[in-house]
């Protein structure tokens, strides 16, 4: 009897063990105008990041307007900005901070809730989240969930975001200096010159966002368009105000030609005809 007593006393202290070498250890710094962050970091977990660091804000919510995603068949495969164009600088704000005051075992997770209104009555949340952490010479940001309209049951509860995890099925795009680590994870080169300016989002004077339109999985070299000569200056320039619906063809019919199943003579010809069936592209 004593003996069985042992073992299973025994086999309690192991799984106590366990457990206190899982343990998770959740650290909130900011909450506050919709934008959460919290720093994380697992007890026994082996992890040497290269953190605390300092990245500015302003160089941050440059990496975040390059960040695409692409939804599932089921939402339409439409490519859309991984983060909210008015949520952006508050996030990169929130990372900021998150990386500045994280130590070497530390994650930052940050969650970011928009409002809408709906009838002009009830607001609407949607959640974005996601965790980053500096190792090396890349900044690792794993996406979990975009712009996910938060259902009334989950407002006080929000899930929290786990690497090798996707909980919504979408596919992240990475811009220049950024490599794909899995389905919805980058590493990012953040110091890469590319970040020093704004690129594809940017604010006029009187305050209106602009996003350019990304077509293609990945963007195109800069350099490289500008060293080709050889293309017609305006080849593929898209009309001011053409519709969603002519955004998706035009860009459903740039993928099938760079997966070889139009030649050039039959994308230019039905790239024409995807913009003279759409009135906005007509000139006045």
């Amino acid at each position: 009897m004593l003996r069985r007593k042992s073992i299973v006393l025994a086999g309690l202290f192991a799984c106590a063990a366990a457990l206190a070498g899982c343990m998770t250890t959740t650290k909130t710094i900011l909450d506050q105008k919709g934008i959460t962050v919290q720093l994380i970091s697992k007890r026994g977990e082996n992890i040497e990041l290269n953190q605390p660091v300092i990245i500015s804000p302003v160089r941050l919510s440059h990496i975040l307007a390059r960040i695409d995603i692409r939804l599932s068949v089921k939402e339409g495969q439409q490519r859309m900005p991984a983060f909210p164009i008015e949520s952006i600088n508050a996030i990169a704000e929130g990372l900021a901070l998150g990386l500045r005051e994280a130590n070497a075992q530390q994650r930052v997770i940050v969650y970011s809730i928009r409002r809408e209104k709906r009838f002009g009555i009830f607001d609407t949340n949607f959640l974005t989240s996601f965790i980053a952490y500096v190792h090396g010479d890349n900044l690792f940001l794993h996406l979990s969930r975009s712009d996910w309209e938060i259902p009334p049951r989950r407002k006080d509860s929000l899930p929290e975001p786990k690497i090798g995890q996707f909980p919504s099925k979408f596919r992240i795009l990475p811009g220049k200096a950024m490599k794909p680590v899995d389905e919805q994870s980058l590493a990012i080169v953040w110091d890469d010159d590319v970040f020093a300016k704004p690129t594809r989002t940017r604010i006029t004077p009187s305050g209106q966002v602009v996003r350019k339109t990304i077509l293609m999985e990945s963007e195109e070299p800069e350099d490289d368009v500008a060293a080709d000569s050889s293309a017609p200056a305006d080849a593929h320039v898209i009309p001011a105000g053409v519709s969603a619906k002519t955004l998706r063809d035009l860009a459903d019919l740039e993928e099938r030609r760079q997966r070889g199943e139009v030649d050039e003579q039959e994308y230019e010809q039905q790239r024409t005809q995807i913009l003279d069936a759409d009135p906005a592209s007509q000139p006045d």
